[in-house]
């Protein structure tokens, strides 16, 4: 909660309250709620005088049960005796009972937990139960030595396996066609080589043939790096073409032996198909885990927080005294609506490999799509009813409004969870169409009910046209009224979709010559820092240096193409963190095996054990949201190898050594893993030279470039949205978001990484700047549905808001609101880039003397008594079935959002005032 910069006629409060829960820092201030009214925890919402509550919550002495305003709900009686505002919704999920296999995982304390412990308890089993033939003598697993004895399974399955596993059926299998795909160029361009030149590269072949076989490979590697596969694909693709290149390269290899192709072999493919196999049947038992399964109860999820946060929202908007812990339920649900629909854009798309090409899984995916643009704009629109203040009519108004507002909410929220169970089925049945239109129906006339109550409300106070002291209510009213509009649009695109007219199609993966990757700036950083790493490494290997790295050693290239990572931000911590991770495994592998690898029963178990502990660890930890690129949402792309898959990966391949009688020595430990780590330490010494020289920003700069970047699309938005030449409208809303999130990730980095002679990075003040861009870019999408004809974003803008756009008041309004978000713009950009000096040089820009709430206080003043004149407002009297067609309500509901603007803007400013010392 926060109060509002206190120049003009209007003290705004309660700007702060629902966004705080988007961002941490100490942005956000302490105060009164909305209507100046203080709460405490121990009173219960009742009445407008606040009485403590009971332990059981019911009202004292049989006092009959009020309405948020405190006087008797005559609307709907809450059934025996409840409170309503106790009054559930909808009825609250059954208490989920769980098994012992369950609670293992204690999934009954945390879901989370448990779908990331069981994903690594299933993964270590599977690599244990693989590595047991290559640990134990052979004759115990007579099928599977003669897999080995074909070259069919191998140690590098195991490997392989752990970068193809993940969480779910889906994006299991995204790795496993990626490293399928991967593999198959590795061997294809192998076999074309010595199809070419049989036997390889011998002391008589001349020179210009071996630089155009180098030229030949390099421009492989450069194609795989630059074309959009996916991350495996290039790993198992560049790994396993490092051994082939260099054997072909080697003139002392003079026939087809170990991994080099003298011929097209199916050993190496069928080796990373039981990898794949293994890995798919790991997601599938003992229980399936489904992304399209994931992703409807995310949806039930999100749906179920979104209808309970509008009912707790509204009756604390419409209510003259506020519960405490009608807020600490809303910053709850919120806080989850967030992570579900962050987390449902990547079980959307990972569907999609879940024989996503079946009709009725499509039908899912596409049913589900529709329903989550739905989702996102009602949460925008929820959380733009929170840039609100209250007048002195507003108590009074907002309870006789109540009844109506409620019946809004209340039919339009059973309509959405019915269009949520319809989305997760993937169809409209016959049973459900009827009840489906009638529920439409009814929403659409409460919403018609809602805004005649309202006009009729406005004309018994006579109060006509645009009036500061109403902009907030309009915007209230405004808002629910969109909620029903657009939960009845989904229902009806639903029945219309089962009937002719398609839904549109969900988000497919992109293809491997998609111009927008192939051109995308960050992309062609990572393929040239990529390609030159790969380049040093392969030249490494190459000529090899003195008795301590060998020549013509595919080692070192293996091992950098392991740690290709397409990730933002800073490489520092993250190359430290896979160098412990390298090195430390293959050390730990090395180590269990000379004190555990004995022929014997107690051999066999320890070693399994050991095994399987560090594997689960590993990939416990390798579940880390910051693996996607450009801040996508989960599951998206793969960025790579995290320190925890390098360290699961080393560790088991020390372990995965036959067992022997023989005693070792330390020296024969090291003997073992010499080279291993040799070739780590030197692929991750390549990497860190490479990142330095072609990757100089720190990620502090990234952070400052990606929010400044972030905070000029809505400069530039908002410009263009005030501007009455400006034709088309766009949502924004989705980019902004990505945008954001990758700013706070290179924030979170730019915190960890070393200043040195730099001066301390301005967590606290980038925290703050966070929080503002977040409610900018709701109030933002709140004003681009508002904006547009019929509120429906591509239907252009609206006439309404283009005849009123023209005004010349207005004209002055959006100049003012430009400037001052182009101020905060600058202002900001130069106290985050500032590395040096004590005093900060932002504190010397002249336009900090600017009274921009006066100027526009005052404009606001002019463009509503010139607004008023018009006579689309002086003459509308007719009946409007939403309040979204009405005029005055469309002039309120900007007026609303630019004065949130530029509250956010001042506010951000006092921030960084504070911040500069």
């Amino acid at each position: 909660l926060g109060s509002w910069p206190s120049s003009g006629s209007r003290a705004r409060v309660g700007q702060r309250a629902m966004p705080q829960t988007f961002g941490t820092g100490e942005h956000a201030g302490t105060g009164t709620p909305q209507g100046g009214v203080p709460y405490s925890p121990g009173h219960s919402y009742t009445g407008q005088q606040s009485t403590p509550s009971s332990a059981s919550g019911q009202l004292r002495g049989g006092q009959q049960p009020l309405s948020p305003q405190g006087g008797p709900d005559g609307h709907r009686s809450p059934k025996h005796g409840q409170q309503e505002d106790q009054m559930p919704l909808i009825n609250e999920p059954a208490l989920r009972k769980y098994n012992l296999y369950h609670r293992i995982f204690l999934r009954q304390h945390s879901e989370t937990f448990a779908d990331h412990a069981e994903f690594a308890a299933g993964a270590a089993l599977c690599v244990t139960l693989m590595a047991m033939p290559f640990i134990m003598p052979p004759g115990y697993f007579e099928r599977v030595d003669r897999l080995q004895a074909k070259g069919y399974f191998s140690r590098s399955t195991v490997l392989m396996f752990l970068f193809i596993v993940d969480h779910t059926l889906g994006q299991t299998m995204s790795n496993a066609i990626s490293g399928l795909t991967g593999a198959l160029l590795s061997v294809l361009n192998a076999a074309l080589m010595h199809g070419v030149i049989p036997g390889g590269i011998s002391e008589s072949t001349p020179w210009f043939v071996s630089f155009a076989v180098s030229a030949h490979c390099v421009l492989f590697v450069w194609l795989v790096l630059w074309l959009n596969f996916g991350m495996n694909a290039r790993i198992f693709c560049l790994s396993t073409f490092a051994f082939h290149w260099m054997e072909f390269m080697n003139p002392a290899v003079t026939d087809c032996v170990g991994t080099q192709l003298c011929s097209l072999k199916v050993g190496e493919l069928v080796s990373v198909a039981i990898a794949c196999g293994v890995a798919l049947l790991c997601n599938i038992l003992p229980t399936p885990s489904l992304a399209v399964w994931k992703a409807r109860t995310k949806a039930r999820e999100t749906t179920q927080c979104l209808v309970k946060v509008w009912m707790d929202a509204a009756a604390s908007l419409c209510g003259s005294s506020r519960a405490d812990y009608r807020q600490e339920q809303m910053v709850a649900d919120l806080k989850k609506m967030k992570t579900a629909l962050e987390t449902l854009d990547g079980y959307m798309l990972h569907s999609y490999y879940e024989f996503g090409l079946i009709r009725s899984v499509r039908n899912i995916r596409e049913f589900l799509s529709r329903l989550k643009r739905t989702l996102n704009e009602s949460t925008d629109r929820l959380l733009c009813t929170w840039n609100t203040c209250f007048g002195a009519a507003h108590d009074e108004m907002m309870a006789r409004l109540w009844p109506q507002v409620r019946d809004v909410i209340v039919d339009a929220s059973k309509l959405l969870m019915h269009c949520t169970e319809i989305a997760c089925g993937g169809k409209v049945l016959d049973h459900d169409e009827v009840p489906l239109r009638e529920t439409a129906k009814r929403t659409r006339e409460a919403v018609a009910r809602l805004t005649a109550s309202f006009k009729e409300l406005k004309a018994s106070k006579g109060i006509d046209g645009v009036t500061e002291e109403l902009l907030d209510e309009h915007q209230i009213v405004f808002q629910v009224c969109a909620f029903g509009r657009i939960t009845a649009d989904l229902a009806e695109e639903f029945m219309a979709g089962r009937n002719t007219r398609p839904l549109p199609a969900a988000e497919v993966p992109t293809s491997i010559f998609e111009r927008t990757v192939l051109a995308d700036r960050n992309h062609l950083s990572f393929v040239v820092r990529s390609f030159a790493i790969m380049l040093l490494a392969f030249v490494a290997g190459f000529c090899g240096h003195s008795k301590t790295m060998l020549t013509y050693d595919a080692g070192t290239a293996a091992a950098a193409a392991l740690m290709l990572r397409n990730a933002i931000g800073s490489s520092g911590p993250r190359n430290f963190g896979r160098l412990r991770g390298a090195v430390i495994g293959t050390i730990f592998g090395h180590v269990v095996f000379s004190m555990a690898g004995w022929c014997s029963w107690w051999g066999y178990l320890t070693s399994g054990l050991a095994i399987f502990s560090w594997v689960a660890t590993s990939m416990f930890n390798h579940a880390d949201p910051s693996d996607v690129t450009g801040g996508m949402a989960f599951g998206h792309s793969s960025a790579g190898a995290s320190a925890g898959l390098l360290s699961a990966y080393f560790a088991s391949n020390g372990i995965m050594e036959q067992c022997t009688t023989e005693v070792f020595t330390v020296n024969d430990v090291m003997g073992k893993s010499y080279f291993m780590i040799i070739n780590s330490l030197a692929a991750v010494f390549l990497v860190f030279a490479v990142d330095t020289v072609l990757a100089p920003e720190t990620a502090a700069h990234l952070a400052t470039n990606a929010y400044s970047s972030a905070l000029k699309v809505i400069t530039e938005v908002v410009s263009d949205l005030l501007n009455p030449t400006v034709l088309e409208i766009r949502p924004h809303s989705g980019e902004l978001a990505i945008r954001m999130r990758k700013a706070g990730l290179l924030g979170c980095q730019a915190e960890a990484e070393p200043r040195l002679w730099r001066n301390p990075w301005r967590g606290l003040l980038f925290g703050d700047a966070m929080i503002s861009a977040k409610n900018m870019r709701v109030t933002l999408s709140g004003m681009e549905h508002s904006s547009v004809e019929g509120g429906r974003l591509g239907g252009g803008k609206a006439d309404k808001m283009r005849a009123f756009a023209k005004l010349q008041s207005f004209a002055h309004v959006r100049k003012v609101v430009v400037e001052m978000l182009e101020h905060v713009e600058d202002l900001l950009d130069s106290a985050l880039s500032q590395e040096t000096g004590e005093v900060m040089h932002a504190l010397g820009n002249p336009q900090l003397r600017r009274d921009f709430n006066g100027e526009f206080a005052a404009a606001v003043k002019g463009f509503v008594a010139e607004v008023n004149r018009m006579p689309e407002i002086s003459q509308e009297r007719g009946p409007v079935n939403s309040l979204e067609l009405d005029m005055a309500a469309q002039v309120s509901m900007i007026l609303c959002c630019t004065w949130a603007l530029v509250a956010e803007a001042s506010q951000l400013q006092r921030c960084l005032l504070e911040r500069a010392h």
